[in-house]
């Protein structure tokens, strides 16, 4: 039990530190010969497809990694758990700002359980209970994710 109060206050904490390392989203503006432009409001047409596409393939790596960390919790494989759970987040990294913009309920629901998933792969010991839970939980909130880009 106490092995589990801690991992709980490792978990919080790491999301407090992480939640505060985000950037805020102001507009950029750009001059284009003498009119400005919003780098925020307009996008080139050919962009909407392409954020689509990476949201997908982004969300498909993502939900097979956490489902080899699924089996890696399952079969009790220590080293492998803490080598795949920080790749959810290296993977996270290179399309969360589309889904930032497009899903920010799903982009909310996600961060939610993959900052403590990470976490708790990491941690010593590993509470293999708690991080299947969470790990479960992210499963979940990427198959969402993944319906609604889907569409």
């Amino acid at each position: 039990m106490k092995t589990f109060k801690i991992m709980i206050a490792v978990v919080v904490l790491s999301t407090m530190a992480l939640s505060g390392c985000g950037t805020a989203n102001q507009p950029q503006s750009n001059t284009v010969g003498n009119t400005p432009v919003n780098s925020t409001t307009q996008s080139p047409s050919g962009m909407q497809g392409e954020t689509s596409s990476n949201i997908k393939d982004g969300v498909a790596k993502m939900l097979a990694t956490a489902n080899e960390l699924k089996n890696e919790i399952s079969t009790g494989n220590d080293s492998k758990i803490k080598e795949t759970g920080p790749k959810l987040e290296d993977t996270w990294h290179s399309f969360e700002d589309s889904v930032k913009q497009k899903y920010p309920d799903s982009y909310g629901t996600v961060e939610q359980y993959l900052d403590p998933t990470v976490a708790g792969s990491k941690a010593t010991p590993l509470d293999k209970q708690a991080l299947s839970k969470l790990n479960d939980q992210l499963i979940q909130a990427l198959s969402n994710l993944q319906k609604k880009v889907n569409g």
